[in-house]
């Protein structure tokens, strides 16, 4: 605006808010082995101080999630992927509720839509990225169960749908304990690089402004990077989640024992039923923030270049 101008019409200054940490969010670095342990008592901590809007926001998230997959049955063959295309842009609503409850800012629920109105496209294409990526591993996954166990599979279904009045007793043995837990430790072998992979490619396009590709790059690295801190975090996770469902199955085994099946004993189950989704809508909303503990961490988000308060 020229001050010297009588004519010119008064003008606002524009200004443009960048989105959280793009400007600042650097390149992956390795952290120690404890602050798996600080990720996760981190979120903890942010969770429980809004722990009853943090679990209405999961329960949320999930909503949003069964009404589009319930959508997608209506389209053939490809309605079943369509939930992998949003996940990244729902996702992106949860980081940015964790980015705001982390300044202290005040719970918006409208925040959970946050990817929606910002780097849509990008998350959009992350998450196509991440369904291609879902469907070659799994097309691998097959091929390799094919390969190692392919004729006792064949030979089963040719019992159960051929012939099934006689039974062939070798085919269940052939199909015993040991393939089969060999089976599961090769799936869950394979699983492991489409999880680095993805594990931090919506934070870092939302926050950092990368496209999906390279996301998946520096996803991939960042978790290599800090394999131990990560490997350390998952038997936190495992050990909460253990604790958790065992202290769960003890009290509805009391429940049944003490109250046995009348009203009372109804009654409990209910409540008992509530408490659990209650805990798991919690516990979804801890393992989220960590997520979001650990990629501020590891890439230096924000105004954090060496550490979080938590993990000074």
């Amino acid at each position: 605006m020229d001050p010297n101008n009588p004519y010119q019409g008064p003008q606002a200054a524009l200004l443009e808010t960048p989105r959280p940490g793009e400007a600042t969010v650097g390149r992956a670095r390795r952290r120690p082995v404890g602050h798996g342990w600080l990720w996760w008592k981190r979120a903890w901590s942010l969770v429980a101080t809004n722990w009853v809007l943090w679990c209405l926001a999961v329960l949320v998230f999930f909503a949003v999630i069964l009404g589009i997959s319930l959508l997608s049955l209506f389209v053939p063959v490809l309605g079943s992927f369509v939930p992998t295309l949003f996940s990244p842009v729902l996702a992106a609503g949860l980081f940015h509720l964790a980015w705001r409850r982390w300044g202290d800012d005040d719970f918006e629920f409208g925040d959970l839509f946050a990817g929606f109105s910002n780097r849509t496209g990008a998350l959009f294409l992350a998450g196509l990225m991440q369904l291609l990526l879902q469907i070659g591993f799994t097309a691998l996954m097959a091929a390799l169960v094919w390969v190692a166990f392919g004729p006792d599979i064949a030979a089963f279904f040719s019992s159960a749908f051929g012939n099934a009045l006689e039974p062939v007793p070798e085919i269940s043995a052939g199909l015993d304990g040991a393939k089969m837990a060999l089976t599961g430790l090769l799936v869950t072998a394979l699983s492991l690089p489409y999880m680095a992979l993805i594990w931090f490619q919506a934070p870092l396009v939302y926050f950092g402004g990368r496209n999906g590709f390279q996301a998946l790059g520096e996803s991939l690295i960042a978790v290599l990077k800090n394999w131990a801190p990560m490997l350390w975090y998952s038997v936190v996770v495992l050990l909460v989640m253990l604790a958790v469902g065992g202290a769960l199955a003890l009290l509805f085994v009391l429940a049944s024992t003490l109250l046995g099946p009348g009203v009372s004993g109804a009654l409990a189950m209910v409540l008992l039923s509530l408490l659990a989704l209650v805990l798991g809508l919690f516990l979804m909303a801890v393992l989220t923030v960590s997520v979001y503990a650990s990629f501020r961490d590891i890439f230096g988000a924000d105004d954090e270049p060496e550490a979080t308060p938590e993990f000074a």
